[in-house]
């Protein structure tokens, strides 16, 4: 294959890998707190054996977690928090799992008295313990900073803080396939009980980071794009099935 089929393969390649992130972005657009992906290519040169000549080929270098928030909404529901400002919770996974991160903030009561989110796995404290709620509590107060307080007949009762960790570098950052974000242990970092830049909303939830509008033009883009180096790669081919044709012939 020649130099035209080689590079408009590599392109398709590449829109390809967009196109499937941009997809499972818009399939996205209303999860709680879902984080949008991004990717990253560059070109690639190889010279040729040829004076002056050179081909670009695109490399896929990355899919990276797109770190802008989505917008806070209020839902009624006490046991509902929105993170305001640059913070995850820490969950344990089932088993040896270890910990996990996110900013899905839809907790809720095990029938042990366990907080846990919304797939069951227990929320850890600032220490790296689960939560434990009072029996029969009435109402739960969470504070700005984390702290949530229980009352069981009457009387308040302090049930622990929530442990809030921010990301010193924002790069190392990964999804699993757990619904859960990856972080390098030596990236994070506790947030402080008085930290004025981060603030639990209580009775809320953070929406999707995604723009469906956007994605969706970034997506018909995209498409365009992977049609016409499909044309040059189809036209290619052609020039080069015509010249073997010619080439065959007998003289």
């Amino acid at each position: 294959m020649e130099g035209p089929s080689l590079v408009g393969l590599s392109g398709q390649m590449a829109l390809r890998q967009q196109l499937d992130v941009v997809a499972n972005n818009i399939a996205n657009a209303n999860t709680t707190a879902y984080r949008g992906d991004r990717t990253l290519f560059q070109s690639h040169v190889n010279r040729l054996a040829v004076p002056g000549r050179e081909v670009a080929f695109v490399q896929d270098r990355a899919t990276y977690v797109d770190i802008r928030p989505g917008a806070i909404a209020p839902t009624g529901n006490p046991l509902d928090i929105g993170l305001d400002g640059d913070a995850f919770l820490a969950v344990e996974r089932p088993g040896n799992g270890g910990r996990g991160y996110t900013r899905d903030g839809r907790l809720r009561v095990a029938p042990d008295n366990t907080l846990i989110d919304t797939a069951g796995r227990a929320v850890l404290d600032e220490g790296g313990g689960k939560l434990l709620m009072p029996e029969r509590f009435s109402s739960v107060e969470i504070r700005a900073d984390g702290t949530i307080l229980a009352t069981t007949e009457g009387r308040a009762e302090q049930v622990g803080r929530l442990g809030l960790f921010r990301v010193g570098d924002a790069r190392g950052i990964r999804k699993a396939g757990d619904g859960l974000l990856e972080i390098p242990q030596a990236d994070l970092r506790p947030v402080e009980p008085g930290a004025r830049d981060v603030r639990v909303v209580q009775g809320a939830l953070e929406g999707s980071s995604v723009q469906p509008i956007a994605e969706i033009a970034n997506l018909t883009a995209l498409q365009r794009a992977y049609d016409s180096v499909q044309r040059i790669v189809s036209d290619d081919d052609s020039r080069i099935r015509k010249m073997i044709e010619a080439l065959g012939r007998p003289n």
